[in-house]
């Protein structure tokens, strides 16, 4: 009897947050813990670049204020965010440090609901001349299809 309780718990955990016009929403749970991303020290970094990030659609109905985003360079962290809401969106703004430009930028959003980590790499190329928001996919990266 306990098996039967415990999948279909499961089964409503996966669901919740799919609505009824989003046939392929299938998110699973994962098991990735919180990561412990730090910022960088920005003062040794040449360059600064400035992105807000806005979260994909299909990622929002599990976004929380407990969730996080970073930028890497070379595996190493180069901007920590955690998110805000603005007319039912959630962003991050990040500001991403290198000491070169046009090096490959990751970037990875830990979901504290759904215990997972996705990452999308390289997302985009560094360049501080870039500006901060805009309408270009960098700005809506894709981390789920």
């Amino acid at each position: 009897m306990k098996k039967y309780i415990f999948a279909i718990i499961a089964f409503a955990l996966m669901a919740w947050g799919c609505s009824s016009d989003d046939d392929d929403c299938t998110i699973p749970v994962g098991t990735d813990v919180r990561p412990e991303w730090q910022a960088p020290n920005y003062d040794i970094l040449e360059q600064l670049m400035c992105v807000e990030v806005t979260l994909q659609d299909k990622l929002t109905p599990y976004a929380s204020e407990a969730d996080m985003m970073c930028a890497t360079i070379d595996g190493e962290v180069r901007a920590v965010s955690t998110p805000y809401k603005v007319d039912g969106r959630w962003r991050f703004f990040m500001i991403v440090g290198s000491d070169n430009l046009n090096v490959n930028v990751s970037l990875s959003y830990y979901c504290d609901r759904l215990h997972r980590i996705f990452t999308v790499s390289p997302w985009t190329s560094f360049d501080s001349s870039l500006s901060p928001s805009g309408d270009t996919g960098i700005y809506t990266p894709i981390f789920v299809k």
